[in-house]
């Protein structure tokens, strides 16, 4: 099942739209938005992350126990 995807805007520097073509055009990415996408997920991957370490260090939690846990919880 594929989520719907949403329109938006964001004004960027013209080296960094220069970045973009260069990756389109190396064959990695079919589109900039796709670029976009990758760079977004990876961003709120790692705010996950880091939210969670916050986390288990306020609970005093060691993070390699709460990792373990978390993948025990997903795969059941």
């Amino acid at each position: 099942m594929t989520e719907e995807l949403k329109p938006v805007q964001a004004r960027i520097p013209e080296s960094v739209e220069s970045e973009l073509d260069e990756l389109v055009d190396s064959g990695l990415y079919a589109s900039k938005s796709e670029v976009i996408r990758e760079a977004l997920r990876g961003l709120l991957a790692e705010n996950r992350r880091e939210s969670l370490r916050e986390l288990a260090e306020r609970a005093g939690v060691d993070e390699d126990e709460m990792l373990d846990e978390l993948d025990d919880v997903r795969h059941g």
